[in-house]
C-alpha cells in the first residue's frame, strides 16, 4: 500500500489539500490563517519549544501545538475559538512572568511578535504581585550583538540556526527553568559570518544589533529593496534608511539567491557612506597636491589629456567588477568608440568570472552528489556561498573537496587533495553530479578543471562551474565587454588589446599617456604593488573613479567622486550568470555623480554618442543570454589573463581572502571596526614546530627587500604545510609586496600570547 500524496483536511472551516506530512503550521498558511509561532522558523523546522502555536483538533481531548502536529486525512482543526486563546493566554502569561516591560526603549518594539501576541491573546493586566527575575542587560555577546538576558524567551532560534543552518553550535542554553540564558558553549564571544541573523530571527528583543541599537524605530524606515552588492553571490536584501542615512540591512526571507541569510558584511558594511573621508568634490593633482577642481574642469581636463595622446593605443581603462551592468556597458562602449582597444576587469588576482554553459546554477549545487572547492573557499571570500555548500553536504548528503593549500574553511566534514588530478580517487561510487567552486586566480588550475569535466562527459558524469570572487560584479564585467579580446557577450574582437598586466607593463615602459581606473585599487589588489606604483609614476594623467582616496587614486592625477551601490539604480550580474536588480535607497551625496553620469559627460566632451537607456537594456539582456551559453570553459586562453607565479623556494605564500579586508568601503566603515582582520601570518603547527614557532608570535615575513611587519602567528591544521598564508588586500599588511621568487623569511619579534589554533 502506498502513502498518497496528498492529505485533505479542513481548518477553520475551509478545505484545504497539502502535501502528506506538511505541519499544520504550513497547512493553516493554505487557509489564510496565521497561527502564532515563536520557537518555529519555516526553515529551522518545528522545536516544540514554546507553545504558543496551540490549535484545537477534533477527537484530541488537548489542545496541540502546530509547529509539530502533522496533518492527517479528514483532520479538523481550529485555529481561534475560546479554548484554542485560552491556551495561548496562559502560555504568554508565562512567558511574561519575568519579562520586562520596556517596550518604549527596545529595538524590538514595533516588530516583536511578543507585542504582538499579547494585544491579539493576552490579558489586560498581570495577576502576578512578586517581583520579576532580574538577569543581566546589554550582554557583550560577541563583537557584532548585544543579548538583553531579561527579554529573552529561550525560543531557542538563534541556537537551532547555529545548530542546523551554520553548524557551527557556538551557541547553548545554559542553566535551567526560570535562570536559562543564552551562551557560548565555551564562554568565547559568539563569533560567526552569519552572526547577525539570530538578531532578524529573535522574535522578541533579547538579541540585539550593536550597529543598530538605539538607532530608529520600524516606522521611521524608509525602506527599499534590492540586491547586495558586496561579493559576488548578490544576495537579495532590504535597505532600511531614515533622515538620509543606512540604519540597517535585512533579508528577503523569500530570496531564493540567499535561502533567507547574510552574510555579516552584507549586513554590516553600510555606513561608509556618511563616512567623513567620503570623497564629495573632483580633486586635481597640481604641483604634487590634490586640489579641489568642479566637474566641469574635471571632465575637461579628462578630455583633453584623451584628445593630446598621440594615439588611442596610449589610452586604457581597467575596472568595473563594481560598476552596474549598464555602466560596464558605457565604460567599454566609451573607450572602444575613443579608438583603445586596452580594457580589462582584472585588477586583483580574480582572471575568470564566469565559464559559459560550464556555470552551474543554485538548484545544480543544491543537488549536487560533489562539491569541488579549488583554491581559495568560499567562506572566505562569498559566504552566503559557503552557506549553501553548507546545506548540500548536511542535508542532501553531498561529498566535499578541497584542493589547494586551504581547506574548504567551514564548519563541514571534507577531504582534502593537494592536486586535481586526486579528485577522481575521492569521488564515492556511483557520483554523477559534481560542482566545481572555483575562485578564478590560476588558470592552470582552471584548464585542470576543464580537462576533468571532459573526461568525466564521457562517463555520464556532470560537473558544472562556479567562479567565487570577492568583486560584487566580475560576471557581468566580463561578460559585457570590459576585456582586451571580447566585447558584450563574449563576442571575439577582430584585435585584442592589453590585458591588466600588459597594461602596467606599457605604463612601466613609458607606451601610456591616460589610464583610469573605475571603482578599482590594483596597487592593493594587484598581485605585485611594485609593478603599479611603477606604472603610475610613469603615465601622465591618471585618473580614478572611487568613493574613497584609496591606495590607488591617491597617486591619481584626478580624482572623481562617484555614488556607491547604495545609490544607484541598476542591475549587477551574480556568479550564477543571474542579473541581480539594485535600488537606490539613499541619493547621490552633492558633489559626486553616479559612474554614469561621469561616462556620459566624458562622451558628451569627447563627442562621442553613447546608448540610450532602451538600447543598454536591450544589449544587457542579449549579451547576458549569450555568455550564458558561450562555448567557454574554465582557464580558457582567450579568458585567462597572464598569471604569474614565479618558482619560490622553501616555504611557500598563500594569499588567503577575507570580506572585511580591503580598502574601499570596509576600511572606511567605522562601525565594523571589531569585524575587520588584524594582520596575521597563519602556519600549519608541524611546519610551525619545524621552524621553531608557536601561535601568538609577532613576526615579520621578508622577501629580499620587501617586508610586511608586525604579523600575529597563528596556526590551523587546514593549511598545507610548508605554506604561510597572508590575508590578501590588507592595507595594514598588503602582501602584495611580497611577490616575486626570492626566498620567505620569518622573523620572531615578541611573543604575545598563546592563540588558539
Amino acid at each position: 500500500m502506498t502513502m498518497a500524496s496528498e492529505v485533505h483536511l479542513k481548518i477553520d472551516g475551509i478545505a484545504v489539500t497539502v502535501p502528506t506530512g506538511t505541519l499544520l503550521v504550513e497547512a493553516a498558511k493554505q487557509a489564510q490563517k496565521h497561527i502564532p509561532v515563536y520557537c518555529y522558523h519555516e526553515k529551522l523546522g518545528p522545536a516544540g519549544l514554546c507553545r504558543v502555536c496551540l490549535v484545537e483538533v477534533e477527537g484530541m481531548p488537548k489542545l496541540q501545538i502546530g509547529c509539530n502536529t502533522v496533518a492527517t486525512e479528514g483532520m479538523v482543526v481550529h485555529t481561534q475559538n475560546a479554548k484554542v486563546d485560552d491556551g495561548r493566554r496562559a502560555i504568554l502569561e508565562f512567558l511574561l512572568l519575568n519579562h520586562p516591560l520596556d517596550c518604549p526603549i527596545c529595538d524590538k518594539g514595533g516588530e516583536c511578535d511578543l507585542q504582538d501576541y499579547v494585544m491579539a491573546y493576552g490579558q489586560d493586566s498581570s495577576r502576578v504581585i512578586d517581583g520579576k527575575e532580574s538577569k543581566p542587560k546589554a550582554v557583550d555577546l560577541g563583537p557584532t550583538i548585544v543579548l538583553d538576558e531579561e527579554r529573552c524567551i529561550v525560543c531557542q532560534r538563534c541556537v537551532r540556526f547555529d545548530e542546523l543552518i551554520t553548524h557551527e553550535r557556538s551557541l547553548v542554553v545554559k542553566d535551567r527553568g526560570a535562570h536559562d540564558i543564552i551562551a557560548t558553549a565555551t564562554d568565547q564571544p559568539y563569533v560567526s559570518q552569519f552572526s547577525g541573523n539570530v538578531t532578524e530571527l529573535c522574535p522578541v528583543g533579547a538579541l540585539t544589533s550593536k550597529t543598530y541599537r538605539f538607532l530608529s524605530r520600524k516606522w521611521d524606515n524608509h525602506r527599499a529593496v534590492g540586491s547586495c552588492a558586496q561579493c559576488s553571490v548578490g544576495c537579495g536584501i532590504n535597505v532600511d534608511v531614515r533622515q538620509g542615512a543606512i540604519t540597517r540591512t535585512m533579508s528577503i526571507p523569500e530570496d531564493v539567491t540567499s535561502d533567507g541569510w547574510l552574510c555579516d558584511r552584507g549586513r554590516y558594511v553600510i555606513s561608509f557612506g556618511d563616512d567623513q573621508r567620503r570623497l564629495r568634490t573632483p580633486l586635481y593633482r597640481h604641483r604634487e597636491q590634490l586640489v579641489q577642481v568642479t566637474w566641469d574642469d574635471a571632465i575637461g581636463l579628462w578630455a583633453q589629456a584623451l584628445q593630446a595622446s598621440a594615439s588611442p593605443q596610449r589610452v586604457a581603462a581597467l575596472g568595473g567588477g563594481r560598476l552596474m551592468n549598464a555602466e560596464i556597458l558605457q565604460l567599454q562602449a566609451l573607450f572602444r568608440s575613443f579608438g583603445t582597444p586596452h580594457l580589462d576587469w582584472r585588477v586583483g588576482r580574480s582572471q575568470q568570472a564566469g565559464a559559459g554553459r560550464a556555470t552551474a546554477s543554485l538548484a545544480e549545487l543544491d543537488r549536487a552528489q560533489a562539491i569541488i572547492v579549488v583554491g581559495v573557499p568560499p567562506s572566505q571570500s562569498a559566504p552566503v556561498l559557503d552557506l549553501a555548500i553548507r546545506k548540500a553536504v548536511f542535508r542532501h548528503k553531498a561529498q566535499l573537496i578541497s584542493v589547494g593549500p586551504f581547506g574548504a574553511g567551514s564548519s563541514v566534514p571534507q577531504q582534502r587533495a593537494a592536486r586535481i588530478d586526486e579528485v577522481a580517487g575521492l569521488l564515492p561510487d556511483g557520483t554523477e553530479r559534481i560542482v566545481f567552486v572555483w575562485d578564478g586566480i590560476d588558470p592552470q588550475l582552471g584548464r585542470e578543471i576543464a580537462n576533468l569535466r571532459t573526461q568525466w562527459s564521457t562517463h555520464g558524469r556532470s560537473a558544472g562551474v562556479l567562479v567565487a570572487t570577492t568583486l560584487s560584479n566580475a560576471w557581468g564585467a566580463e561578460a559585457l565587454g570590459m576585456h582586451p579580446s571580447f566585447g558584450p557577450g563574449y563576442q571575439p574582437l577582430a584585435s585584442s588589446g592589453l590585458d591588466t598586466a600588459g597594461i602596467f607593463a606599457a605604463g612601466r615602459a613609458g607606451e601610456l599617456d591616460v589610464l583610469s581606473f573605475h571603482g578599482a585599487n590594483p596597487v592593493l589588489t594587484w598581485h605585485d604593488a611594485s609593478i603599479v606604483r611603477e606604472a603610475l609614476a610613469r603615465i601622465p594623467f591618471v585618473v580614478a573613479t572611487d568613493l574613497f582616496l584609496t591606495q590607488t587614486s591617491e597617486l591619481a592625477t584626478l580624482v572623481l567622486p562617484v555614488a556607491s551601490a547604495f545609490e544607484r539604480n541598476g542591475t549587477m550580474t551574480n556568479l550564477f550568470g543571474q542579473a541581480r536588480p539594485i535600488e537606490a535607497g539613499l541619493p547621490v551625496p552633492d558633489g559626486a555623480l553616479s559612474d554614469s553620469e561621469v561616462l556620459v559627460a566624458l562622451a558628451q566632451a569627447l563627442k562621442i554618442a553613447l546608448p540610450d537607456a532602451a538600447s543598454l537594456t536591450s544589449l544587457e539582456e542579449r549579451a547576458l543570454e549569450a555568455a550564458r551559453i558561450a562555448p567557454l570553459d574554465c582557464g580558457a586562453e582567450q579568458l585567462a589573463g597572464r598569471r604569474l607565479a614565479p618558482d619560490r623556494p622553501g616555504l611557500q605564500l598563500a594569499l588567503a581572502a577575507n570580506v572585511f579586508a580591503g580598502g574601499g568601503t570596509t576600511a572606511h566603515d567605522t562601525r565594523i571596526e571589531a569585524l575587520r582582520p588584524l594582520p596575521t601570518a597563519t602556519l600549519e603547527p608541524a611546519t610551525a614546530q619545524r621552524l621553531g614557532f608557536v601561535a601568538g608570535t609577532l613576526v615579520d615575513l621578508h622577501a629580499g627587500a620587501a617586508s610586511v611587519k608586525n604579523l600575529t602567528l597563528r596556526l590551523d591544521a587546514s593549511l598545507a604545510p610548508d605554506t604561510i598564508a597572508l590575508v590578501a588586500d590588507l592595507p595594514q599588511a598588503p602582501a602584495n609586496l611580497l611577490f616575486g621568487s626570492e626566498p620567505l623569511r620569518l622573523e620572531a619579534t615578541r611573543v604575545l600570547e598563546e592563540v588558539a589554533a
